[in-house]
Parts: structure tokens; sequence; C-alpha cells
């Protein structure tokens, strides 16, 4: 795995009102030796690390899938084969999943750090660009390395001081290291960005952004595997510390669940951090993946690749706001008129037989001309995860009043009755599992939440074994490298 020689390829460039900023020159065949000399060049290299997390292997597809096809809602139906293993828990070290998110990731790694180490050979016209240029690559670099750990646990760590060539990098006794550089990252994020950009740079990453990022790696570490439970109170007040705040920070719960993800609003209120998408230059094809095969409810096609189960839709409160926008609950076919409504429990007409999402199907998102190019984006951080993270942390800290002000909000937009403060800590415990469950379905949270909570025996009804709780190092790596080793579980 070398870090360092690479060709910098700005591709996939954005140039829509809704983030401007991606849409820097593109250069070819660029090296540190003619390179990273004026502050254009320092946002196009900028540009490349942003543009790595919306690559198929990141974001796009496969981080995306890979965090939520282990969970209860998401289903593989038939798909390609490493999607129905990554769906039954049956994936190995030679799964298309563990080999494209780690070598993505490193990607995104090794340019932030090439940036990093070139920074000082730029000129920029103000020592404030400067810090906000290393404050958003550092960001990246924090999520980079947080998928990373989320996903496989042992990792290797190189910074942009370290030997960028080495060949064959370790992964042993480098938990503490990659933690401690993702926390450095995001703490060096928040002190350097703005809370908020001017609309043409709407969605590079913000001081909310870090912090609420750096609230989650907090959440990781105190739950399993790693059981530090010193971090729970750090989260707690990491989280507290964006709600007290909101009014500054512009954050909150739209009223309407529809509104978080229609194109037209993608950075509104609720809006934290997203992957950027623009039809025409880096299209989403998720609208597709989730989409309906054989049914005309968009102008182009559905695969029917990523959909979700009747028992997971009735697992809802029928009351619950939230289900006519996770599911497509009904819809008239566009080209012939006929109407059709989803019934769990009868696969005939007028319902139709899969139960599909509809996050990503927004009739706003009406320009693309292929089935694999929308413009909706990837939510990565949105102000409802805070809340509930602030209640989690509370909850494992027994503070079952504080914990239920999170959890209560996200209910009330929900259209659901408050959490009573009789509850037991257990049974917080899991109401909070469950509300993130249905908040996030289909937006990869379940793995890691269900990781966390150390529940996806009892959340799946089966058993499993814990090492499907990561992804074990790709074959290809441990084949090439012998100080890669693999998880101890694997």
């Amino acid at each position: 795995m070398k870090l360092h020689k690479y060709i910098i390829g700005l591709a996939l460039l954005v140039s829509s009102s809704s983030c401007n900023f991606l849409d820097e020159e593109a250069y070819e065949f660029i090296t540190p030796d003619n390179f990273y000399k004026t502050e254009a060049d320092a946002n196009a290299a900028l540009t490349a690390v942003y543009n790595t997390f919306a690559d198929e292997k990141s974001y796009r597809r496969y981080i995306w899938m890979g965090a939520d096809f282990p969970g209860e809602a998401a289903n593989a139906n038939a798909s390609a084969p490493s999607r129905v293993e990554m769906d039954n828990l049956t994936w190995t070290p030679t799964t298309d999943f563990c080999k494209n998110i780690w070598q993505i990731s490193y990607s995104a790694i090794r340019r932030a750090n090439n940036l990093l180490l070139n920074i000082d050979n730029i000129t920029f016209k103000s020592e404030e660009v400067r810090k906000q240029i290393v404050g958003q690559t550092k960001f990246l670099r924090a999520l980079a390395y947080f998928d990373l750990m989320r996903f496989y646990d042992h990792i290797v760590v190189i910074r942009e001081t370290d030997n960028l060539n080495d060949e064959a990098p370790s992964n042993q006794g480098t938990d503490d290291a990659a933690w401690a550089l993702i926390e450095e990252d995001l703490l060096y994020a928040g002190s350097a960005l703005p809370i908020k950009w001017e609309d043409s740079n709407a969605g590079r990453a913000t001081k909310g952004a870090a912090m609420a990022m750096l609230a989650k790696v907090y959440l990781t570490q105190a739950g399993w595997p790693w059981n530090k439970s010193v971090f729970w109170e750090k989260a707690a007040s990491q989280a507290t510390d964006i709600i007290n705040d909101e009014g500054t920070f512009g954050y909150g719960l739209e009223e309407n669940f529809r509104r978080v993800f229609d194109v037209t609003n993608e950075h509104g209120k609720e809006y934290i951090f997203d992957i950027e998408f623009q039809t025409n230059i880096n299209g989403n094809d998720s609208p597709a993946i989730t989409g309906m095969r054989g049914y005309n409810i968009k102008k182009t096609d559905g695969w029917s690749s990523f959909i979700s189960t009747p028992e997971f839709y009735k697992s809802y409160e029928v009351e619950d706001k939230r289900i006519s926008t996770t599911f497509v609950t009904e819809f008239t076919d566009i080209n012939n008129g006929k109407q059709y409504v989803y019934d769990p429990d009868n696969i005939a007409e007028p319902s139709f037989p899969l139960c599909h999402f509809a996050k990503y199907l927004d009739p706003n998102d009406n320009q693309s001309t292929s089935a694999g190019d929308y413009s909706c984006n990837r939510k990565i951080i949105r102000y409802a995860d805070v809340l509930l993270m602030q209640s989690e942390a509370y909850c494992e800290m027994n503070r079952i009043g504080d914990a239920l002000t999170g959890i209560n909000r996200v209910r009330a937009r929900a259209g659901l009755e408050p959490i009573p403060s009789s509850i037991s800590q257990t049974d917080l415990r899991k109401a909070i599992i469950q509300e993130r469950i249905w908040e996030f379905a289909a937006e990869g949270h379940s793995l890691f939440d269900m990781k966390r909570q150390h529940c996806m025996a009892e959340r799946l009804g089966r058993a499993v074994d814990d090492k499907y709780y990561s992804l074990p190092l790709p074959q290809d790596e441990t084949d090439k490298n012998p100080n890669l080793k693999q998880h101890p579980l694997w």
C-alpha cells in the first residue's frame, strides 16, 4: 500500500449551484513537483479528496450498502452475490466489499496526506483560507479513518509526516493511534472551519460537522468492542454543546420528514454533512438501486436491488409519519395511470410484491437522463442523529431524564407518543436503538448502531458470530503485505 506516489486525477467535478465548490479546474498528469503552488492548486487537490467519497466504492454504493445490508431494514433481493453475502452475514476476506471499502478509504487518506504534506509550499491569500483548507482536509481524513475503524477495527495509520513510501505498513498496535488521529483531526477542523459557508460553497465541511462527527467518534469508542466507558460522557457533552447552540448553527428538525430528503432542501436545517451528487456530473444511482423494477414510478427504471421487507415495514407504529417517506406506500404508474397501494400482507394488485424504500425517490429530482444519474445526496450526519446520540450517551450514564429529551423530539416529529420518564435504563436502551433503526433506515447506519450496542443477535432474532460485526482485511492486501495481520475474530 504505497500512500505517496500517485497522479492526481480530478474527475467527477460538480458545477451546480448547490455545490459550486466542487467546480475546480481539472488537471492531468500532475505530480508534487509541478503542483501544490497556488491556492487554486490547493482547492483542486481538496476537491480530489472530496470526490473519493462520491466514488462507487465509497458512499455512492459500498460503504452505504455495507453498513445497511447486515441490518434488519435492508434486503439485497436477487442482487449481486457480494451484496447477498453482506445481507446474509456470509461475507469472507474475498468479498468485494472488504476490498473496495479498504482501498477507497486509503485513496482518500493518500490524497489528504499529500495535500497536508505540501501545504507549506502553497501561497494563500490569507491565513484563514489556509486553515480552512487544512481543516476540510483533516475532516475528510478523519472520516476515512473513522470508516476504516468502524468496519475493520485494526488498521494501518499513516500521517502526512510518516514514511508515505512504506510498502508494507503494519496494522498491529495501531488502535490508539488511529483514534487519537481521528480526534486530533476533528478538533482542528472544528476550530478552523466556519459555522456556515456562503451558498456557492454549500456542501463543504463545517464546524458543526466536525463537532457532530466527533460526538459519533466518542460514542463509538464508548460502545462495543472498545468499551471505553469514559467516552459516554464525552459523547453526551459534545452532542449537548451542539444542541444547546442549535440556533447559532441553524440546526433543527424539519417539521415534515419528507423535507429531509428533498433535493430542493438538501442543505436545510437538519443537514449537517452530506456527500454531494449532481445529475450529469457525478450522479447518484440510489434512486435506481432502491427503485422498482417493472413499475414506472419514475421516468427511468429502478432495479429493486436494495429493498426492505414486509416485516420491517410492519415494525413501525401505524401512526408513524415516517412511513410514507421511508417506503413506497402508493404510486401511480406514469405510463398507464394505474394506481398502486402497498399492502405488506397482500402482494396482489393494487398492491405490489416487494417492499421498496422511498427516501431517494424525490419527484423534484427529475433531471436524470439515465437510471444511475440523480442529484440526491448521501446523508452522512443530520441533526436527528445528534439528538439520538445524546440520548444514547445519557442512557448509558443512567441519566434517564436527560436521555429522553432527544429521542422524544425525534418521536414527536414522527407523530409518536413520548417515552415516559418511568422507563428503565434497559428498556430505554432498546427503545433508542429501535428509534435509530426506524429513523435512519436505508441511510447506512445499521451495522454501526448494532455493533456499538452489540445487539445484532437480538435485533435479527438469530445467533450471530461476533466476527460479523466487522469486515476482515481483504485477502488481496494480506497476501501482498506480511505486516498486515487479519482481524483476530477472522
